[in-house]
């Protein structure tokens, strides 16, 4: 259970900076559960840090459990089903010469994008990402190519 816990307030709060007022709630569920780690049998898995006033996962948490494990496959496949995703996209209105997606045709979108789907994945299998590059002439305006 504080695998899943750990989980949930890293999707909810590994990107924030500042306390959410929209997951109070959430965290407000997970300090609680937090606050029970006596009664559960995970007393050395959970911290009170006093300055903050609030449970946390311990260190023997990070070291036991696989949660970190998860996050990380996720963090990786999720990388790169947005990179190719979005590369995809850009060719394909690249390819229309239009500047969105609605306005191709489903049928040419969906072709479009499958297309510049399977030459990115090739892409990434083979060479990750050392042939990627940014084109320094693309960003200058009135450049004729």
């Amino acid at each position: 259970m504080l695998d899943l816990i750990h989980i949930a307030d890293w999707v909810l709060h590994a990107h924030s900076t500042d306390d959410r007022a929209d997951t109070k709630d959430y965290r407000d569920l997970m300090q609680k559960l937090m606050s029970y780690d006596k009664e559960m049998g995970f007393e050395a898995l959970v911290d009170f840090e006093k300055e903050r006033g609030e449970y946390v996962t311990s260190g023997e948490f990070v070291g036991e459990s696989l949660a970190e494990e998860y996050i990380e496959a996720f963090e990786e496949d999720t990388f790169w089903t947005q990179l190719i995703g979005r590369l995809s996209d850009r060719d394909a209105m690249r390819q229309a010469g239009v500047n969105d997606l609605i306005e191709i045709e489903m049928s040419e979108r969906f072709k479009a994008i499958g297309e510049a789907e399977e030459k990115w994945i090739t892409e990434i299998d083979n060479f990750g990402l050392s042939r990627i590059r940014i084109d320094d002439d693309e960003a200058k305006p009135n450049v004729v190519h």
